[in-house]
């Protein structure tokens, strides 16, 4: 689609499935030093020169795998852009001088082959959103970009010891998705990097940034370096934690603002469901037992949850035993059960009926023997039935 005046002025130019011949009938007539907006949904074949697009504010790539680092050589000429989505393109490499791009509040480098970023980049003053890959090295400088709110992924365990300091002094950031694999480094067989001064820097990083503006968090640690400290996020309304090796860490049950909860770990205790019980603001809360079953899992209006609205509850294919008391989560809308092997307890249908705003309730990739799988479906059959609310069932078998 293209918006175009009388003179062949282009303001907006979206190019779907250029091809070499096609191409270059529909652009060879248009004037694009006013264009704002490009936008190449496919191919890549004749596309007119960057240094064309001086006012270009716009520019969306995303999907071209035919882009090459040769075809951003003039992009650091284009000194209003503001937006840049290179996301699933072929570049391996930014221009060095990116950071000449001085109103550039977006740039989208995820599914690129991008392992570095360019020292320049730093000088981005305006740069509000950066996504890369978990492998993408970041240069010394990163307390220069104040404007950040959105940083993903950083790989903490390959970063500088100056970048892992100056990202608790990002005032700005909102949102941060965080990767720790500290241990054996297969490209620099370092095995020294457990402890010391970059663990010390990142833990102090994350207790400045929760005492600033820090909103949403995304940590994967398979070191459990942050397992075992006690971190203090008041801030946060949005946590997701990755521990597939760990119990779940104490320090969650600080966290009063929080709103939504996603916690991953190697399984629940009972004492675990209080402690989240207790969090007094939390609406949506996401469970995932990643290699050990709890056995048992008991909910009442003593464990707390009362304000939870969504809850979802993945098993790893090991029997649990999971059941809903009266006064247990009085204000639940939405149960959902993943990957979960059915006991013969399990046949009374979890309580479902105790549960007064239910509204759907969804078991997934349900296990089990078969006896007991029919008596748990015809419970929950039953319980949704005679539910004042009579909430929406979905029952799948494996």
């Amino acid at each position: 689609m293209t918006i175009v005046n009388q003179s062949k002025v282009v303001r907006r130019l979206c190019l779907q499935g250029v091809e070499e011949g096609n191409s270059a009938v529909l652009i060879a007539d248009l004037v694009f030093s006013h264009v704002r907006s490009l936008t190449m949904v496919r191919g890549l074949l004749s596309i007119p020169s960057l240094e064309e697009f001086r006012h270009l504010r716009v520019l969306n790539l995303k999907d071209c795998s035919e882009l090459e680092d040769q075809h951003l050589e003039n992009i650091v000429r284009l000194f209003q852009l503001r937006y840049l989505n290179l996301k699933r393109t072929g570049i391996s490499k930014l221009p060095e001088q990116i950071g000449r791009l001085g109103c550039l509040e977006v740039l989208d480098l995820t599914g690129t082959y991008v392992k570095e970023l360019p020292a320049s980049i730093v000088n981005l003053r305006k740069l509000m959103h950066l996504l890369v890959n978990d492998f993408v090295k970041f240069p010394d400088g990163i307390a220069k970009m104040q404007a950040i709110e959105t940083l993903k992924v950083v790989n903490a365990s390959i970063q500088p010891l100056d970048f892992l300091c100056g990202l608790g002094k990002l005032k700005n950031l909102r949102n941060l998705q965080l990767y720790l694999d500290f241990g054996f480094d297969s490209d620099t067989e370092d095995t020294n990097m457990v402890g010391g001064e970059h663990n010390k820097a990142i833990v102090s990083s994350l207790y400045k940034l929760g005492t600033q503006n820090l909103r949403s968090l995304t940590i994967g640690d398979r070191s459990g370096l942050l397992h075992e400290e006690s971190l203090c996020l008041p801030t946060l309304d949005d946590l997701f934690i990755w521990f597939p090796a760990f119990p779940q860490p104490t320090w969650v049950g600080s966290l009063r603002n929080l709103q939504q909860l996603r916690l991953v770990v190697k399984r629940f205790k009972q004492d675990d469901l209080c402690t989240l019980g207790a969090l007094p603001s939390l609406l949506v809360m996401y469970l995932v037992e990643q290699t050990e079953s709890s056995g048992k899992l008991r909910f009442s209006g003593e464990v707390g949850f009362r304000f939870l609205k969504i809850f979802i509850y993945g098993g790893c294919l090991e029997p649990v035993d999971l059941m809903f008391g009266t006064g247990s989560m009085p204000k639940l809308e939405k149960l959902e059960l993943n990957a979960f092997c059915m006991v013969e307890a399990n046949s009374l249908g979890f309580g479902i009926e105790n549960l007064p705003c239910l509204a759907s309730v969804k078991c997934i990739m349900v296990v089990g023997d078969d006896g007991i799988v029919e008596a748990v479906k015809t419970a929950m059959e039953r319980g949704a039935s005679t539910h004042p609310n009579h909430p929406s069932l979905l029952f799948q078998r494996r």
